[in-house]
């Protein structure tokens, strides 16, 4: 299993919208990749902007892939306003 752990910095005033993109993607990629056991969305209440979202997959393959499915190039498209720091890891699990 691993994971895929992302850290967003947005502009506060655009956490709204951050957030409901990525919710949207969240759905997209649970439903649309069967390699996907899961994503998980977490905002932090005392730094507003400051997100972290999480993903699990199969596989590191998938895990690695995750990044090209469509769901994550409208995802990326949608944020690339708002995002002031975007850091990622894997993780095995």
């Amino acid at each position: 299993m691993k994971l895929v752990a992302t850290v967003f910095e947005v502009e506060p005033k655009h956490a709204s919208a951050f957030r409901a993109a990525a919710l949207a993607n969240a759905t997209a990629v649970e439903r649309g990749d069967p390699a996907c056991r899961g994503v998980a969305i977490a905002e932090d209440p005392s730094a507003p902007g400051f997100f972290l979202t999480s993903a699990l997959y199969a596989s590191e393959e998938a895990a690695a892939s995750h990044a090209a499915c469509e769901a994550a190039r409208v995802f990326e498209e949608t944020v690339r306003g708002f995002v002031k720091l975007k850091r990622v890891r894997l993780v095995d699990l």
